[in-house]
């Protein structure tokens, strides 16, 4: 039987991961990512994003949704912090 990766090889390669993720990934989640957001501001309110990540999404989602981003790398957690700024949309956290 074929095991999940542990907590420490996930983080590893998520960071790994972190510094090229935007370019390589943002353009095929584009459309799953839009999508959630859209459902998000139908709802309204906060929202809880689990795998943040990047932070990429933060845009996608209108100044009423308050965002909380949680997710298991540090290093995609950085970059998300540095995306959000007073710029953006959204409030995130």
């Amino acid at each position: 039987m074929q095991r999940d990766p542990d907590k420490q090889t996930m983080e590893k390669a998520y960071a790994r991961w972190a510094p090229v993720y935007d370019v390589l990934c943002g353009p095929v989640f584009v459309n799953g990512r839009r999508a959630a957001a859209r459902a998000a501001r139908d709802v309204g309110g906060r929202i809880l994003e689990i795998g943040v990540g990047t932070g990429l999404s933060f845009d996608d989602y209108d100044a009423a949704t308050e965002i909380t981003g949680i997710d298991i790398s540090e290093p995609m957690i950085a970059r998300a912090r540095l995306r959000r700024s007073p710029a953006s949309t959204s409030r995130s956290r």
